[in-house]
């Protein structure tokens, strides 16, 4: 297999973490990064033994030694870094939301399906092995026909007035907040599981700090008041193709949840349940028979999570799942394999589902995705 070599936009947060990642692979390596912090930017590079840096992504673009591209910027910015990459003949990788419109994300499916370029949204959590476990048992008709998916996505990092992050202003993460941060992480577990899309949405959302405290820039202690709108908080029931009922909790305000993600698959025969806190585990619930606890070693994993799983008898976390993901997109580059992670597509359903649940949020009742 070639090498393939990237260029990551943006490498704050969660660019860090696609950057670790990416080292993981013996066979991707970093070649550049577009920062516009220039002096940033060098002080990356020298850490991380990256080539080159840029302070325009349009440069990184224009990069011959450049194969694909992460873009790990801020909601708003996804929509023309996406596009710019796709027009320049780059695959791409996005952090989700993929968009914070329907509009834009359409407009991007249709210029990845022109282009035929790779895409990929960087829904991390459908690639734990116990995921992919659930996936396979769902496909090999081991739990029967699914009746209902249900769950939560639960944390506290914005529980406090003072708590505040670009995620909070509007015009930075976009018009939703909670629901398309972590809302769509578990949308995207739940249509991956089930493989049907969401038909219509019934949603409540709230907001319950109108005001934050934005921290002064020059790093002095105290910060301004300022009005937030984004939700903190978002409940829903869900109708699905095929019949399938669903309903999810999520919130930012949870005190003692920091990454609680649950998602439970009821099926006429048995129903599974995945949690984000103990990743190599799966519980099994049946009516006649003793419930089962199964904690995946490598010889009970069947041949969908086989492919995944990381390390022999070792537990799995985020990290695994993160590098998992990005092996998926750049193997579909590299030797066209079928991708296991959300393309495009996907991500621009998930954006259609978060649009309607805030559509439902605003006026009440059902609200159709479309």
């Amino acid at each position: 297999m070639r090498r393939i070599r990237i260029g990551i936009v943006g490498v704050g947060n969660i660019g860090l973490a696609h950057l670790e990642a990416v080292r993981r692979l013996g066979y991707a390596e970093v070649s550049a990064v577009a920062v516009r912090d220039a002096g940033r930017a060098a002080a990356l590079c020298e850490l991380y033994g990256i080539p080159r840096y840029y302070t325009d992504h349009r440069e990184l673009l224009a990069d011959p030694g450049i194969d694909a591209i992460h873009d790990c910027t801020p909601n708003r910015e996804h929509f023309s870094i996406n596009r710019d990459a796709l027009r320049a003949g780059k695959p791409v990788i996005s952090e989700k939301p993929l968009t914070v419109d329907s509009v834009q994300s359409g407009e991007l499916v249709e210029l990845a399906d022109r282009t035929g370029l790779v895409t990929a949204v960087n829904f991390v959590n459908r690639h734990y092995t116990a995921v992919q476990h659930l996936k396979g048992m769902i496909e090999n008709g081991e739990l029967g026909e699914i009746r209902t998916v249900h769950g939560e996505f639960l944390q506290d990092w914005l529980l406090e007035e003072t708590d505040f992050d670009w995620r909070v202003r509007s015009e930075i993460g976009g018009p939703s907040r909670a629901m398309a941060d972590i809302g769509s992480h578990w949308l995207d577990l739940a249509a991956f599981l089930t493989g049907r899309r969401v038909r219509e949405i019934c949603a409540d959302t709230a907001v319950f700090l109108p005001f934050r405290i934005e921290p002064d820039p020059s790093g002095a202690s105290g910060g301004r008041r300022v009005p937030v709108d984004t939700e903190d908080y978002g409940a829903a029931l869900l109708r699905f193709e095929g019949g399938i009922r669903g309903a999810f909790t999520i919130s930012q305000v949870s005190p003692g949840r920091k990454f609680g993600l649950t998602i439970q698959v009821d099926c006429s025969a048995a129903s599974a349940r995945w949690c984000q806190d103990a990743p190599d585990r799966l519980w099994i619930g049946r009516r006649e028979k003793p419930n089962e606890d199964l904690v995946l070693r490598p010889e009970l994993l069947n041949l969908r999570s086989r492919s995944v799983h990381p390390y022999t008898g070792k537990a799995e976390r985020w990290p695994d799942a993160q590098k998992n993901m990005i092996d998926s997109f750049y193997r579909s580059i590299l030797e066209g394999a079928e991708p296991v992670h959300a393309d495009f597509r996907a991500g621009h359903e998930i954006v259609r589902v978060v649009e309607a649940a805030m559509e439902s949020g605003r006026r009440g009742g059902w609200v159709p995705v479309s």
